[in-house]
């Protein structure tokens, strides 16, 4: 299939609002323009005080916008970031996931095996939990390794994880969870964007959908985070087969790992791998055409028009959706074949266009 791009555009443009024009000046007996002055004044440094109050506290509550663009550790958990708590950024400080904003608190980066932030604090494995401690390249609960998608501590060789029942503290746990989102995490740039993974850390929703979303998405993470696992993953998505345009191939792999796998594809044991884009229709689903007015579901399957013929993951539905997928017209360095792609494109021009979803059947 062709390349797909992705594009965006920040307007511009800003409003201004008018000044008002100046009010006639009344004349007024000196005695009354004397206390009116003062009565005036008093007025004013009052409200002044209690502005100057206001901003203060509210600052104090309120989030604060995002600064420029920083390092940060984002977890597989829709919408969270490593962060301090309370923005405490000192010694003994308790590090929790939480909402992702770009600030200070969330300043994380890898450096030298190290897990810093503002390069002056370093992640410290305490007992089950986690803290911010003076860096000490000497300290070995201070030493991080990539493991998967994952951070394995080198003092207790235990993984960098969420725990489970604690308000989102972050400890370490006994790396049984790495093809979770609990103990999941990706280095990236804060851009004001959230990956759309689904909360659920072990992508066991009811909902069928849900949990083949949650697992295009963990496939997403793996892939962003660690190339040297490309040609293992791509293996598996193929059922081990040579170079091929593999995005029917992936939605296949991704459907079995949520627990619905397809039983006549081509090849896999039971023919759970249906590797032929226009075949998925077959598969056991519900037909949508595009422009039906459906609005698609995390875990449909967007069927795109490309040559030959292109198929997709919704991983977040709506007006708007954002899709996962195998991309062909982009190769990847690593395997030398196509390349994954997560991108919000419905229209590409003579290239290709969605043509129709398809949901599970009683999604």
């Amino acid at each position: 299939m062709a390349s797909r791009f992705s594009y965006y555009h920040s307007p511009t443009s800003q409003q201004r609002t008018p000044l008002r024009p100046l009010q006639p000046v009344r004349s007024t007996p000196p005695a009354k323009r004397n206390q009116k002055g003062f009565t005036h004044l008093v007025i004013m440094l009052i409200v002044s005080a209690f502005l100057i109050w206001a901003s203060v506290a509210v600052a104090s509550l309120r989030p604060a916008s995002a600064d420029s663009p920083i390092p940060e550790l984002r977890s597989g958990q829709y919408g969270n970031c490593l962060s301090a708590l309370s923005s405490k950024i000192k010694p003994g400080s308790t590090v929790v996931a939480a909402n992702c904003n770009g600030l200070a608190e969330q300043n994380f980066n890898l450096n030298s095996g190290q897990i810093t932030i503002d390069g002056n604090y370093c992640l410290t494995a305490s007992g089950s939990i986690v803290v911010l401690d003076s860096c000490n390249q000497k300290d070995q609960n201070q030493g991080w390794q990539a493991d998967g998608v994952g951070y394995l501590n080198l003092g207790n060789n235990r993984c960098l994880s969420i725990l489970k029942g604690s308000a989102k503290q972050v400890g370490t746990a006994s790396c049984n969870q790495l093809d979770t989102l609990n103990e999941t995490w990706v280095p990236s740039i804060w851009s004001g964007q959230s990956i759309y993974a689904t909360s659920d850390p072990s992508c066991n929703q009811s909902n069928l959908g849900q949990r083949v979303a949650c697992q295009a998405e963990r496939q997403w993470l793996a892939w962003q985070t660690q190339p040297k696992l490309h040609n293992a993953l791509l293996y598996d998505y193929t059922a081990g087969n040579p170079y091929e345009e593999w995005c029917a191939d992936f939605v296949s792999y991704v459907y079995k790992q949520a627990g619905a796998p397809f039983s006549n594809g081509e090849r896999g044991q039971n023919g759970w791998d249906e590797y032929n884009a226009n075949n998925i229709i077959n598969q056991g689903f519900t037909y949508h055409a595009a422009g039906s007015g459906y609005l698609p579901k995390p875990g449909d399957v967007a069927y795109f028009t490309y040559l030959g013929g292109h198929v997709e993951i919704v991983v977040k539905g709506g007006a708007n959706p954002v899709f996962i997928y195998g991309d062909s017209g982009v190769t990847d360095p690593i395997t030398g074949n196509g390349n994954m792609a997560e991108n919000q494109i419905t229209s590409d021009g003579s290239l290709g266009q969605l043509e129709y979803y398809l949901s599970p059947i009683g999604n």
